[in-house]
């Protein structure tokens, strides 16, 4: 009886082992959420969604239509900021500059 149920067990292992196997690594690293809400955002930035000195949305706000956490749209700000696009004015909001 004992080995019976090793057998079993055994056999349940390889097929969840041998799953595993099949699994295929992606060949590049996957991009970043904020990488790809600050692309995003340039891209809309350059095409004139913002004119000069315009308010962008509240950071909540582009959290919630991105999907992603307030710290991720703030990480992409940030570098935006860095870039020269946008100006963080902390407790008034972010401004196209």
């Amino acid at each position: 009886m004992v080995n019976a149920v090793r057998a079993v067990s055994t056999d349940c292992l390889r097929s969840v082992a041998s799953v595993g196997n099949d699994q295929r690594v992606p060949t590049r690293p996957r991009e970043l959420p904020s990488r790809r809400v600050e692309a995003d955002l340039r891209q809309r930035i350059e095409a004139g969604e913002w004119a000069s000195g315009a308010a962008l949305p509240a950071i909540a706000s582009l959290a919630a239509h991105y999907e992603v956490s307030r710290a991720t749209v703030a990480k992409a700000l940030r570098r935006l900021a860095d870039d020269g696009l946008v100006e963080v004015v902390p407790q008034w909001g972010t401004f196209r500059t």
